[in-house]
């Protein structure tokens, strides 16, 4: 291989890797889905949130960082849905993989508006939902586990209908457990 071509095919990995461009978003049947990793971590704001209570409610967490673009596309999104849905059965949770202080970290999301709940997160917990490109985008059902996870920017209308879907599975008339 010569040294031309190996560039090229290391900046389209790069490339591949870093805008979360790669698989297809996978949304899973009941019976195929995994533990949701567990985690403690305290918001931004000084609140402390972790998984185990967010059993009985859809949690979106969004992997992102102040260095990526395509985050940026993401967000507003995730923010209309925090706004008109999050509440009882739905949380949204940005998860910064940010090296940079919390305060920095907080300047930026103040400068774009963000207002859905923020926490930084470490490499390990990317690792362990299989977060390896930023914006991921997971959504753990009322169960406790994992639902979809996609790779990449997540348009509204596709995230509207995966909250309707686990609505409806864990709808009470849909012999569904629902979770205590």
């Amino acid at each position: 291989m010569t040294a031309s071509r190996a560039r090229w095919l290391f900046a389209g990995l790069a490339l591949f890797l870093v805008c979360g461009c790669g698989p297809s978003p996978v949304a899973t049947s009941a019976g195929d889905r995994r533990a949701a990793p567990d985690f403690e971590l305290v918001r931004l704001d000084g609140i402390p949130v972790s998984l185990a209570e967010q059993r009985g409610r859809t949690l979106i967490l969004d992997f992102w960082a102040t260095w990526c673009a395509p985050c940026e596309v993401q967000m507003p999104v995730l923010d209309a849905i925090w706004k008109s849905r999050g509440g009882d059965r739905l949380m949204v949770l940005g998860l910064s993989m940010d090296t940079d202080p919390p305060a920095k970290v907080s300047q930026w999301l103040r400068e774009r508006s963000v207002e859905y709940p923020i926490a930084m997160a470490d490499q390990q917990l990317a690792i362990d939902y299989g977060a390896w490109a930023f914006p991921t985008l997971v959504i753990v059902d009322p169960a406790g586990e994992i639902y979809y996870l996609d790779p990449g920017v997540t348009s509204r209308p596709e995230i509207e209908a995966l909250l309707d879907a686990i609505e409806q599975e864990f709808a009470p008339s849909s012999g569904a457990p629902v979770p205590a």
